[in-house]
């Protein structure tokens, strides 16, 4: 305890004596234990990684959201009402005049306007997600205007279904920045970028960054200015804790309050411990395997389908993954709109050695893997390293901190990518999108994971970009249950397991919400 207090009062610049052993956390501060090595940036038009958006979701507020328990109710945020053209191009949106930003500045539609345009401006690599929209750097300031400090006109290029563009939006690149505060920082046209990436923010939200130590801890302070129900915490205080074990102790030894990646062991141990309590929430994350199709091995069907026969799914789940996975072998996560149960593929070895024969491929073959040094992905990579080698496939497995790892998958300077996959917002077509679209069919000509792994979708592409187009929703689910099956089979992702979430937390938490993306979960409800 003496440690936290320490760190805290560091980080703050507060005076916490710290010679005094506490019973527990501070009463105001919320301690969170998490993996947020990835973390490269926090502004909000860049951001990307699991812990930045996680970040970035307590601090910035977008124009729409959506029930936590039940997201298919879109709901206001900074827009209070909207309508939509008969075309359904043409949205306008009317802004809450409750809004203000923490600089005490009120949210109108010219900070929108300044917000939208700048991630189409910035060319993140998340910036697709508005992008898709038919937006680039030469059209997005015609398509994305103010007419006035409370109207918000956004024109698309295309028709799709409506709740598409509002998930979208609610997403973290829908983030609306105080642009007031942002152009008094700006230096040689970066659009703040250079001020908000570290140690700044500019939201509306019910927390501000206060200080951000890279691969260390992430501090967030309690907007005092927040124009809704205030925080109920005055901090809440993320460290890079990468370890599972490490996460139970300080939990069981009240270092921390919630713990964000236990394994199965770890809550066991928590069971009968009434001082501690394990929460459960939805989660739409799935952990894959992306194959390099570039590789002279991987470019063999036979190879990649012999792979996915290489898998002891159901082993995993049952074992080194107890309860906190499900198997799952589709694109789309159970409770999405056209999500299906099938699962054509299970551990086989005489079956995988047979398709490497098909494939003319014999004796044994070496490919790399890179993996993300912390847990589950290395207990993954452990196990189906010993079951690929039991059909000659040899694995190296390269473990490396979550920077290099993101890099290397970027880059796809690898062979394989042992991998996690939250969707960006909860519709089909955010997993669709990244996994089954080429760049030549998407609206504003970005990368998808196909790309990536320089896989060819063939009709798989103009397909899953006709299902977010078509209106009739019971046509769209079934469009999507139909792509699903031939991604399964044919794709080089293994599609693995889908996320169970569950959390460890100190009794003393109330009112922690998860959420079904990796960016849902809220920190402002929570109390002790």
């Amino acid at each position: 305890m003496r440690l936290l207090k320490a760190m805290v009062a560091a980080i703050i610049g507060t005076a916490l004596a710290v010679s005094v052993a506490f019973a527990h956390t501070p009463d105001d501060t919320l301690v969170v234990a998490d993996a947020i090595d990835d973390v490269v940036t926090l502004d909000p038009g860049e951001v990307g990684e699991v812990g930045g958006v996680l970040t970035s979701s307590q601090i910035y507020q977008s124009l729409v959201s959506f029930d936590a328990n039940d997201p298919t109710r879109i709901q206001g945020l900074l827009a209070e009402s909207w309508t939509i053209s008969p075309d359904g191009k043409t949205f306008t949106f009317k802004m809450n005049p409750k809004a203000r930003f923490a600089s005490g500045n009120p949210v109108t539609a010219w900070d929108a306007e300044f917000s939208l345009r700048r991630v189409i401006h910035l060319k993140s690599r998340s910036a697709f997600i508005i992008g898709q929209f038919g937006f680039s750097p030469d059209n997005v300031d015609d398509r994305i205007k103010a007419l006035d400090d409370q109207t918000l006109v956004i024109t698309i290029a295309d028709t799709y279904s409506p709740s598409f563009l509002f998930y979208c939006l609610s997403s973290y690149m829908g983030a609306i920045v105080d642009s007031k505060t942002i152009k008094a920082h700006e230096v040689d046209g970066d659009y703040g970028n250079g001020w908000l990436k570290a140690q700044n923010s500019a939201g509306s939200g019910p927390f501000v960054l206060s200080k951000w130590q890279p691969r260390e801890s992430i501090l967030l302070t309690r907007n005092d200015n927040y124009w809704g129900e205030p925080a109920k915490v005055e901090h809440v205080l993320i460290r890079h804790v990468a370890e599972s074990s490490a996460q139970r102790w300080l939990l069981e030894s009240d270092e921390i309050d919630i713990a964000n990646r236990l394994g199965p062991n770890d809550f066991d141990t928590l069971t009968n411990n009434p001082k501690l309590a394990i929460v459960h929430g939805r989660s739409g994350n799935i952990y894959y395997m992306g194959l390099n199709v570039r590789n002279q091995y991987l470019a063999n069907p036979k190879v990649v389908e012999a792979i996915k026969y290489l898998v002891d799914y159901q082993g995993i789940v049952d074992t080194i993954s107890r309860g906190t996975m499900e198997v799952h072998q589709t694109l789309v996560p159970n409770g999405f709109l056209g999500a299906i149960a099938y699962k054509p593929f299970s551990f086989d070895i005489e079956k995988a050695k047979a398709l490497l024969a098909e494939g003319g491929v014999s004796g044994e073959f070496s490919l790399d893997m890179v993996v993300w040094d912390t847990q589950p992905f290395t207990a993954f990579a452990k196990a189906i390293q010993a079951t690929m080698a039991k059909a000659g496939v040899q694995l190296n497995l390269q473990v490396v901190g979550g920077r290099e790892w993101l890099d290397r998958y970027r880059n796809h300077d690898l062979d394989i990518w042992l991998g996690l996959w939250g969707p960006d917002y909860p519709d089909p077509h955010s997993n669709a999108k990244a996994f089954a679209v080429n760049k030549q069919d998407a609206p504003d000509g970005s990368d998808s994971l196909a790309d990536r792994f320089g896989w060819n979708a063939g009709a798989l592409s103009p397909d899953a970009m006709a299902a977010v187009r078509e209106q009739d929703t019971a046509k769209r689910k079934a469009m999507y249950e139909a792509i699903q099956k031939v991604h399964t089979d044919s794709s080089p992702f293994i599609m693995m397991f889908q996320e169970v979430r569950k959390l460890g937390i100190s009794a003393r938490v109330k009112g922690l919400m998860m959420g079904t993306t990796f960016a849902d979960d809220r920190y402002w409800a929570v109390s002790k």
